[in-house]
Formats: C-alpha cells, sequence, structure tokens
C-alpha cells in the first residue's frame, strides 16, 4: 500500500521536541504536511523544525507552549489563529495517560 501523500495538510502536534512527536513530525514532514510543532522546549522545536524544512521544502512553525496550564488549548488555538493557519490534522502526543475505563477515571486526576 502506498503511503499517503500530505502535500497541502497542516498537522500539529504536541509534545513534539523528542521522542514519538519527533518521529511522528520527521515522518509526516517525509509525506509533504506542513507542520505546527507544540511543546515547551524552543530550543528543541527551533532544531526539529529547520532539520525538516531543509530535508523535505515544507513550512514548519514553532510554538512554544506548555500545555499544562489552565485552558491550554484556547491559547494554543488562538496563536494558530494568529499565525494564519489551517490545521487539518492533530496529534496530540503532549500529556500523560492513565487507563481503565473513561466514565469511572478520577475527575481530578484527568483535569
Amino acid at each position: 500500500m502506498p503511503a499517503v501523500d500530505y502535500h497541502g495538510h497542516t498537522t500539529l502536534i504536541t509534545g513534539a521536541s523528542a521522542g514519538l512527536g519527533a518521529e511522528f513530525a520527521r515522518q509526516l514532514a517525509a509525506r509533504g504536511s506542513d507542520l505546527v510543532l507544540v511543546a515547551r522546549r524552543r530550543d528543541r522545536l527551533e532544531k526539529l523544525a529547520t532539520e525538516l524544512r531543509g530535508q523535505h521544502r515544507i513550512q514548519v512553525h514553532v510554538v512554544e507552549m506548555d500545555l499544562a496550564t489552565d485552558h491550554p488549548g484556547q491559547a494554543l488555538a488562538a496563536q494558530v489563529d494568529q499565525l494564519g493557519l489551517h490545521v487539518t490534522s492533530l496529534i496530540n502526543n503532549a500529556g500523560f495517560a492513565t487507563f481503565g475505563p473513561f466514565h469511572q477515571a478520577d475527575p481530578d486526576r484527568l483535569r
């Protein structure tokens, strides 16, 4: 099966400064997607952005943000709007995991 072509798409990736987030960025860049990279460490994001721009000739936007703050979704959406971008895909790679049925999860832990 051929790889999906993401030319003309913009993918926002949280937790993009290292590990799986950086690898998601590399894989999508190789398929032509423009990227919005979000994480706390601007230096790592900028290094990755430079790498991907050079190798794949795509647009890469860097957003330094700690998503563990109040209302991070609203703040991130505002920054994306300021950049004038239309995000077509999201890889929400930042955060932590719990396990078990969602309806049984502790609301304070999820917050």
